[in-house]
């Protein structure tokens, strides 16, 4: 399930080394950290304009693609859009909106290790019980998070040719906007879902990752049950024995104090 935005900013010259951190953040082929299927954004680091909000089953893949790491049609990604604006642009911004990896789909990378673990032959379907879960609640926020952007700015952003799911689109509303899609590009100390690190520094620092992997499921109940931060928290220490100890320690570092420079 949903819960952590991560936003980040990176240079041309950066692009493999940025596709390396959201790998190891969001990798298909181990449990930790969160699923390699989520919602991302592309976002213009000095208007804080919006410019494209998609889905991935493979967050990593998909940057490869858009980035021209990876062959793939131009018309399946925005490569020209991206180079285009490194023609004009130092910096590109690009957050992304993760989910547990409890949420993790059968993806082309990590097929074969779900295939000797299943005892499946080479060549035979894979019943793909594991993360369908999550294949379609990325694709419901997709299609809630560019409806909210259209019904506050009137259009879709601008490197959208069109909506997202049709049936999920009845769903947006105009917290979808302030909460999640604003924060693509305007994280605040104020919004807890907000990862209080960048991608490059919860891959750089295992006792950030930590940290966010711990918030992560305030922040699902945040967003599944409408809570606040503060009744997540007290919600937690009553279901969980060892949170508190948990939360204790993240209070004790300030990490929530940490000021975000993307």
């Amino acid at each position: 399930m949903f819960g952590t935005i991560i936003m980040d900013s990176y240079k041309s010259d950066e692009v493999e080394l940025m596709s390396q951190y959201i790998d190891d953040l969001c990798s298909p082929m181990d449990l930790y950290g969160w699923a390699s299927a989520g919602i991302y954004s592309f976002w213009d680091y000095y208007t804080k304009e919006i410019l494209y909000i998609g889905l991935a089953s493979d967050l990593y893949v998909r940057f490869r693609q858009h980035n021209g790491l990876l062959p793939i049609s131009e018309n399946a990604c925005k490569f020209k859009q991206i180079r285009s604006y490194f023609s004009l642009h130092e910096r590109l911004g690009y957050s992304i909106l993760v989910q547990s990896p409890l949420s993790q789909p059968i993806v082309h990378r990590n097929k074969e290790q779900y295939q000797d673990f299943l005892n499946i032959p080479q060549g035979s379907p894979i019943p793909n019980y594991a993360g369908e879960e999550g294949l379609e609640h990325i694709r419901q926020a997709e299609g809630q998070l560019i409806e909210s952007y259209k019904q506050i700015v009137g259009s879709v952003p601008p490197w959208n040719k069109i909506g997202g799911d049709v049936f999920s689109r009845k769903y947006a509303t105009r917290s979808n906007y302030l909460h999640v899609v604003r924060a693509f590009s305007n994280g605040t100390p104020d919004n807890y879902l907000v990862s209080r690190a960048t991608i490059r520094e919860l891959s750089e620092n295992p006792t950030y990752e930590w940290f966010e992997i711990q918030l992560h499921g305030l922040r699902m109940m945040m967003l599944s049950c409408g809570m606040s931060f503060e009744q997540a928290v007290a919600f937690q220490m009553k279901v969980d024995p060892y949170f508190e100890d948990q939360w204790n320690r993240i209070v004790s570092s300030k990490y929530l104090d940490k000021k975000l420079i993307v």
